[in-house]
């Protein structure tokens, strides 16, 4: 990137955006095209999702071999009593969400396991022990409560307290082992959108009070700052944003209760807008061009995943013809902005 970085190493975060993050892995693959190596990892929703495979050592080439044969629709854990309205109310009046998807997070759990069964001594759950990075010392964020020594980190949201987590190390809170944390479950938590999915409910160990945990996104759709440091960083962060379209938008349908919730879920997940991203974030951001796929298009066509996967190789290509320069400029940005850089 800059002239000052030897190797092609990076931090790696990835936007949350349900469905649309198909885009992730095309623009991740002409990254790795170009030499890059992923070392820290972290992200939101289906950013989490990305995220934690990367960090069991999967690449983009086996990634894209994943989402061609996805059947989006099975995310959604979609049984008889889901398909009709009735099915749906009572889901959501009684159980908070529509879909449970409990198959999602098995679906990554197997995915997880299969890289890395040989370490696990008989476990069938992966969990965030199994992603500590031998000798890797550092804290994030100028806590020592949060470690670089894990490879992958993940947002998500605590509507009962209230606060974003930053997982593993927050399940400390609960009096839970953040070590002992299943990957798979902290997915599930951080890709649980509000009403579409039901919330995890999580028990303190300790105070025995249950707190709802629903998508990352609600607080922090794009965690880029989350590997900030003083002073200029061993090697860069690499953002991953689901950026938007150039077309003409898609209007939501708002005609019953379900759609408009659905309008009111992909306004909060979609609409956070640019001028909430500091401007210097998008000198190490690659803005993917998401097609007008919403966040929740389950029913996406063979071909729009092939679309959108080629839209964000297409995007990342733009952003390494600028990325020496805009790095210069972001570490200037930050020496002229920040208390200390």
């Amino acid at each position: 990137m800059a002239s000052n970085y030897k190797n092609k190493f990076a931090d790696a975060v990835f936007e949350g955006g349900g469905v649309k993050g198909i885009g992730l892995i095309g623009a991740m693959k002409v990254m790795e095209d170009d030499g890059y190596e992923w070392r820290n990892v972290a992200g939101t929703s289906a950013g989490a999702i990305v995220a934690s495979l990367v960090s069991a050592g999967y690449n983009a080439i086996e990634l894209k071999e994943i989402i061609e044969n996805i059947n989006y629709k099975d995310m959604l854990g979609n049984g008889k009593k889901n398909n009709c309205m009735l099915g749906k109310a009572n889901n959501l009046i009684f159980k908070k969400g529509i879909y449970k998807s409990d198959y999602l997070k098995q679906f990554v759990n197997g995915l997880l396991y299969d890289k890395l069964k040989n370490k696990l001594e008989n476990r069938k759950q992966v969990k965030f022990k199994d992603l500590i990075i031998p000798g890797k010392k550092g804290i994030l964020l100028n806590n020592p409560k949060y470690k670089r020594k894990y490879k992958l980190h993940i947002i998500a949201t605590d509507i009962t307290k209230g606060k974003m987590l930053i997982l593993p190390e927050d399940i400390a809170d609960y009096g839970l082992n953040p070590d002992e944390l299943d990957v798979s479950l902290a997915v599930r938590m951080s890709i649980s959108i509000p009403f579409f999915f039901q919330p995890i409910i999580l028990k303190s160990a300790v105070t025995r009070e249950k707190s709802l945990i629903v998508d990352g996104g609600v607080l922090s759709n794009y965690p880029v700052w989350l590997f900030d440091v003083n002073g200029v960083p061993n090697y860069p962060t690499i953002g991953f944003k689901l950026g938007a379209s150039d077309e003409k938008a898609r209007l939501n349908k708002t005609n019953n209760i379900f759609n408009m919730g659905a309008a009111v879920i992909s306004t909060m997940l979609e609409a956070q807008d640019d001028v909430h991203i500091a401007e210097m974030e998008y000198l190490r951001s690659i803005k993917i061009n998401t097609l007008n796929v919403k966040a929740t298009d389950f029913d996406i066509s063979k071909g729009k995943v092939e679309e959108l996967y080629l839209s964000g190789e297409n995007c990342a290509r733009r952003f390494l013809e600028v990325m020496n320069p805009n790095y210069e400029k972001y570490i200037e940005y930050r020496k002229k902005n920040t208390l200390s850089v």
